[in-house]
């Protein structure tokens, strides 16, 4: 595995993760913006949430109506199951790039940069269940909501790890490649 991770970890893979990166987040705006404009003010999906109870989302499906709702389970049902792809397959190669030159191309730190696969599966999980939460509305529990809930804060907790993991790296590297050149 550290072999593979080091050969692909080069801006040949990076690149087309980065773009598919930038591609889902404007997918993810623009069925923000359709469905703030059916609610007639800015509604963030769920998932970007840091929390929500049982009254803030039948309110927010209220606000959105059917035709919010289907746009949400568009978005959250084909292109945030397309994303954690894009994301982690960034993140991983990112740090990837970062640990092959802080160590060694066959370093086990490699495996460091397999920490966003957690945040990938947390992410499945968290469109599971906004797709059940939209499927059940207006019938929805507290029970549901608050488990959804509790998957979303846990995945806003990984989404931070994972997004500073290759930005540490780089910094540490930076720090590294500044020091060999002084």
């Amino acid at each position: 595995m550290p072999n593979l991770l080091a050969k692909t970890s080069n801006w040949k893979f990076i690149l087309p993760a980065f773009l598919a990166f930038v591609f889902c987040i404007y997918l993810f705006q623009n069925g923000e913006a359709k469905m703030s404009a059916i609610a007639g003010e800015k509604t963030p999906l769920i998932d970007v949430r840091e929390n929500y109870d049982l009254a803030e989302i039948n309110d927010f499906f209220g606000k959105i109506k059917e035709e919010g709702r289907a746009i949400h389970a568009f978005t959250t049902g084909v292109v945030d199951m397309i994303f954690p792809f894009a994301y982690g397959i960034l993140f991983i190669l990112l740090s990837a790039y970062f640990l092959k030159k802080i160590t060694s191309p066959d370093s086990k730190w490699l495996y460091l940069s397999l920490v966003p696969i957690l945040l990938m599966i947390v992410d499945f999980i968290e469109n599971t269940n906004t797709l059940n939460l939209l499927e059940t509305y207006p019938n929805l529990t507290v029970e549901m909501v608050d488990s959804a809930a509790q998957v979303t804060s846990v995945k806003s907790m990984l989404t931070s790890i994972s997004m500073l993991l290759p930005i540490v790296l780089g910094l540490i590297w930076g720090v590294k490649w500044f020091r060999g050149r002084a």
